[in-house]
């Protein structure tokens, strides 16, 4: 696995969207700034102090990122071949599975980007683990359940989608087990603990209303943007969509298994399906977006694999993925697949000059601070937005003049003119900024630069 990816940590393609935005984030969190009051931007909470993490182990550095990223793939994917074993979920205890999801994890560059979804994924494996323990008849026990709830609430703090698991697994318990009413009331506790505690600690500090706008609502809406569209996405997964269609025949066919197998059988199936449905309400859709489907899709091949008699052409197949995912990943990395393009995934090149300036930018712009840092942490331009078209409101004008007094950028860009109805209002922080063609320049900068 270290030798297929050596290319990817040598030759790095580019910074993605995603990866910028961990930039940011984790930036203004290492630096100190609350989330949601002063941090204006709709990051999940665990997600933005992971990113401050990363900010504080890794800076910027691309290859330190992925190379942790990989570990961590690594981890899962072990993790993934104990659970099957510890479940008996198979004929036969193999590593199977954790040979397949380490494969799987070859089908795009993007897979290999230290994100916060990658982190919400592992509570997701944990969460599957105590699922299956609870559909197991001799592990029923009520700390399993609400652990169930629990990562997957962990889980939804890192990647609010992941929600969808919730209801999800509720359906799979009332179809798999015997499950008392209090055991399910025991699992939505498990769930609304860590949420409860987050909305407590922001209430004590008088800043709930910042989280329930900023975070809760934002992440209510689902907000969905393509960074790779659909059709380019299943063309990208064609190797492993080709065999899990002869996955789900073979097992029609020729499975022969006890009645716990069947029901993990059923079971991850329906994990598989809300897997699909996760990634329909996903934030920003790219190939790291199908890791939640991985576990399944391992499930079925390592059945596929196990079904077939002579184990050469069990090898054969398993080679068969491998060249298929790598020629792909590789081919795509290289822009040899026409068909499939990274261009709205990778941040392009900005046009404007300035470097290594701390930059306020009224516009959705991400690309500027490839070589820039923001300041002050408005970085959602969406709900930034509404504070900069609504002068009038008096703590909005506070709002601004504060953060401005922690953290003064040295350009302010501003192609709508909004400053200047601010700037009308604070005319302390006005006489620190002279207007160029450029944008705002912090005077003493200015003056500095030439």
């Amino acid at each position: 696995m270290v030798l297929l990816c050596l290319p990817l940590f040598i030759d790095t393609l580019g910074t993605t969207f995603s990866e910028l935005k961990g930039f940011l984030v984790g930036e203004k969190v290492a630096e100190g700034f609350g989330l949601y009051y002063e941090v204006i931007d709709s990051t999940p909470p665990f997600a933005s102090w992971f990113y401050g993490s990363c900010d504080f182990l890794f800076g910027r550095s691309l290859t330190g990122r992925h190379i942790a990223a990989f570990l961590l793939l690594f981890a899962q994917s072990i993790f993934i071949g104990v659970v099957f074993i510890d479940k008996k979920v198979f004929p036969e205890n193999t590593y199977i599975p954790t040979l397949l999801f380490s494969l799987l994890t070859l089908l795009s560059f993007d897979v290999l980007s230290l994100t916060a979804d990658l982190a919400a994924f592992g509570f997701l494996l944990v969460a599957l683990n105590n699922l299956l323990t609870e559909i197991e008849f001799r592990g029923q026990r009520d700390e399993t359940i609400f652990n169930l709830g629990l990562f997957i609430s962990f889980a939804s703090l890192f990647n609010f989608s992941y929600i969808i698991y919730l209801p999800g697994v509720f359906l799979i318990l009332i179809i798999f087990t015997r499950n008392t009413l209090r055991k399910h009331v025991l699992l939505l506790i498990g769930f609304l603990l860590p949420h409860l505690i987050l909305s407590s600690i922001y209430y004590i500090n008088g800043h709930l209303a910042d989280l329930w706008n900023r975070f809760y609502l934002s992440a209510i809406s689902f907000p969905t943007e393509s960074l790779i569209s659909l059709k380019e996405l299943l063309l990208l997964s064609s190797v492993p969509i080709a065999y899990l269609f002869v996955s789900f025949v073979m097992l029609s066919r020729n499975a022969r298994l006890t009645k716990y197998q069947s029901q993990l059988l059923q079971t991850m199936f329906l994990w598989f399906l809300v897997g699909l449905v996760q990634i329909y309400f996903t934030t920003d859709l790219r190939p790291q977006s199908l890791l939640p489907l991985a576990p399944a899709v391992c499930f079925f091949f390592t059945h596929f694999l196990l079904l077939i008699r002579r184990k050469k052409f069990a090898e054969i197949n398993t080679w068969l993925i491998l060249i298929g995912l790598v020629s792909t990943l590789y081919l795509t990395r290289y822009g040899k697949l026409t068909s499939i393009k990274y261009d709205r995934l990778i941040v392009p090149a900005s046009s404007l000059s300035i470097t290594d300036k701390r930059v306020l930018v009224l516009d959705d712009r991400p690309a500027i601070f490839m070589h820039n840092t923001l300041s002050p942490p408005f970085i959602n331009w969406s709900l930034s937005k509404e504070i900069f078209d609504t002068p009038q409101f008096y703590e909005n004008v506070l709002l601004v003049n504060r953060l401005f007094e922690k953290d003064t950028p040295h350009v302010i860009i501003d192609p709508g003119n909004k400053m200047e109805q601010f700037f009308s209002r604070l005319p302390k922080l006005k006489n620190q900024y002279k207007k160029s063609p450029e944008g705002y320049w912090l005077q003493v900068e200015k003056n500095t630069s030439n």
